[in-house]
């Protein structure tokens, strides 16, 4: 499945998590070519391809940086369920394949087990739903 480029966001957010390793990569380079005699032309090699294999990497994991909530409860909004239990004005409700506890919306005194729903805002991990149609 092909999700397209990340965004610039999500690109500089993987730099930055990159850079505490980047830094690691560097203090560890200079401390083998200092102390152990390591010749600088490896050093510079090593380091080279640990920068190297991050910005290989960023097309491919830079989306799990995107900061756009995808499966949040915030993404119910607007969905459609089926009401599981009589609410009146607490119950629960089916939307998806999870089971969700929910409250009618205000104007809503009471909605029928079995009636369809339509989420119309979230508090917290409760749906506030109403009648859809």
């Amino acid at each position: 499945m092909r999700r397209g480029r990340p965004s610039r966001e999500a690109l500089l957010r993987y730099a930055a998590f990159q850079v505490p390793g980047i830094a690691l990569a560097g203090a560890l380079s200079f401390a083998a070519w200092s102390w152990f005699a390591v010749p600088a032309w490896a050093v510079i090699a090593a380091f080279a391809l640990w920068v190297a294999h991050d910005v290989a990497l960023a097309p491919f994991v830079a989306h799990a940086y995107e900061t756009s909530a995808r499966g949040g409860p915030h993404d119910l909004v607007g969905k459609h369920g089926v009401a599981e239990t009589e609410i009146a004005p607490h119950g629960a409700v089916r939307i998806r394949a999870e089971r969700w506890r929910a409250t009618c919306a205000r104007g809503v005194e009471r909605i029928e087990a079995g009636a369809a729903v339509r989420v119309a805002e979230i508090e917290g991990l409760t749906v506030i739903v109403e009648p859809a149609g």
